[in-house]
């Protein structure tokens, strides 16, 4: 698969995320207002928006930021990670959770595609509850979570 492919799936896998937001009564709103609106009493989110640093004292992007004034007033992120064929994006999943854990969101990430290797996303599925890595779903998972009024 090119880059440009697998960029496409996982940008399709986003705008799906996205979709639910939406559904779920989420307004977006821009990543650099994002913070300043946090007393809002609508539940908005925002893409790509920095949330601190990783392991390597990188700055650190998520794929989405929430913010909803009862259930996650200071955020919660959302990460998507589509792997369509085996290959080294699961080999980043260690690199993703650590960061994960040296931040302050709670967070889930969406997991599809259907290319990573059992023992890859068992392992991620498994780091689940520990520090602020809250779940790990597939599109339909997240999509039946977000359904029940949890997000």
């Amino acid at each position: 698969m090119s880059k440009l492919s697998a960029n496409k799936t996982g940008d399709d896998l986003a705008y799906c995320v996205e979709s639910i937001l939406r559904n779920a009564d989420y307004e977006e709103v821009e990543n650099h207002h994002l913070f300043a609106m946090r007393g809002l009493r609508q539940s908005i989110y925002a893409k790509e928006v920095e949330i601190g640093r990783d392991i390597y004292n990188k700055t650190r992007r998520c794929d989405f930021m929430l913010l909803n004034p009862s259930k996650f007033p200071n955020g919660l992120v959302i990460e998507c990670k589509w792997q369509a064929s085996r290959g080294s994006v699961e080999e980043k999943y260690p690199f993703l959770v650590l960061s994960i854990q040296i931040n302050e969101y709670p967070t889930i990430i969406v997991l599809d595609g259907g290319g990573y290797t059992k023992g890859a996303k068992q392992w991620l599925i498994g780091q689940s509850g520990k520090n602020n890595l809250k779940h790990v779903f597939d599109q339909g998972e997240f999509e039946r979570y977000v359904s029940k009024g949890n997000i």
